[in-house]
């Protein structure tokens, strides 16, 4: 009986690892050489930060996107890190490189792949308009605005 047990736990605890190596990792955030890019699953409109480690406090950083300006990051107190916003208004590689204020510095690049924005939260799947003459014939009533005492 204890075999029984063992063998039933034993495969129990392998259909669990097996599931959890078969499931897919999701990448976080995009980092090469100083610059990281939060989050992961980049769409256009959403807005995600741009982290540079300029090396001192003092130190401000041009970010560009594909050779266009983004802004200028810079350190708050005495961090030698700055970040800035940034929200990809098209889709396909963007090519992220940060310039330090001050030298010829490039840090990065970072390529990030941005994917159309999903129109699931915005799908039209009808209106208020069309359901209220089924409730009111269903429920009873002359109008959507009857009230039932």
């Amino acid at each position: 009986m204890k075999n029984i047990r063992r063998v039933g736990l034993s495969a129990a605890g392998i259909a669990a690892i097996s599931a959890t190596v078969a499931a897919p990792f999701a990448a976080a955030d995009t980092t090469a050489n100083g610059l990281t890019v939060s989050g992961s699953g980049y769409t256009v409109g959403a807005t995600y930060t741009i982290t540079v480690n300029t090396g001192a406090s003092n130190v401000s950083a041009n970010v560009f996107d594909n050779n266009v300006s983004v802004g200028t990051a810079s350190p708050s107190g005495s961090n030698t890190t700055a970040a800035i916003y940034w929200t990809p208004n098209s889709t396909g590689t963007h090519h992220i490189t940060v310039q330090l204020n001050g030298s010829s510095t490039v840090v990065g690049p970072v390529d990030v792949t941005v994917a159309a924005a999903s129109n699931s939260n915005t799908t039209n799947t009808g209106s208020a308009s069309s359901i209220i003459p089924m409730l009111t014939n269903t429920f009873g009533g002359s109008s959507a605005n009857s009230r039932v005492s």
